[in-house]
């Protein structure tokens, strides 16, 4: 599909889901602060950039608790974690906070193709590198494509010993 129809057709898509929700729109009172509070059928809040849709987002479904790898240490979860976060709330500010400075833009595709992630496989020492695989299943599912997913988060230390995010495969 080329690019113009891509588009349209997410617009439609997105255009729908704005219709079908809509009546299902419904305010309550919040039992702690007594504030009203607008809630749309079971929708999480996303916190998107100017022209992001609506009609996608990631989950994050990875049971952060029971990561017991020996080679992932604490920094890499919290960065681990921040990344995955930025890709769930489909946010590229966040997500860039997340990778090591020098990193760019070059892994923000990635933020495009939604994604349940649902674990953390064993990581992989490869000389100063830990490689971390994150896996998951696609949430679009395109013609042709596996719906499982794994990306592969490369940390290395920085030159104060802070691990960082340097590329994601």
């Amino acid at each position: 599909m080329n690019k113009p129809a891509r588009i349209i057709s997410v617009l439609i898509f997105a255009a729908s889901v704005s219709v079908s929700t809509g009546c299902a729109k419904q305010e309550t009172k919040s039992p702690s602060t007594n504030e009203t509070v607008s809630s749309i059928a079971s929708k999480p809040a996303i916190k998107k950039e100017p022209g992001q849709s609506d009609a996608q987002h990631s989950l994050d479904e990875i049971k952060w608790n029971e990561v017991k790898d020996p080679l992932i240490e604490d920094g890499m979860i919290t960065k681990l974690k921040a990344a995955i976060a930025a890709f769930v709330s489909n946010n590229l500010n966040q997500f860039h906070a997340a990778l090591a400075p020098d990193i760019g833009a070059g892994h923000d595709y990635l933020l495009e193709h939604p994604v349940k992630f649902t674990s953390i496989a064993e990581a992989i020492k490869e000389k100063d590198r830990i490689l971390v695989p994150v896996v998951g299943e696609r949430l679009n599912k395109e013609e042709g494509s596996s719906p499982d997913v794994r990306y592969t988060f490369y940390f290395e230390k920085d030159k104060d010993g802070t691990w960082q995010i340097v590329s994601i495969d």
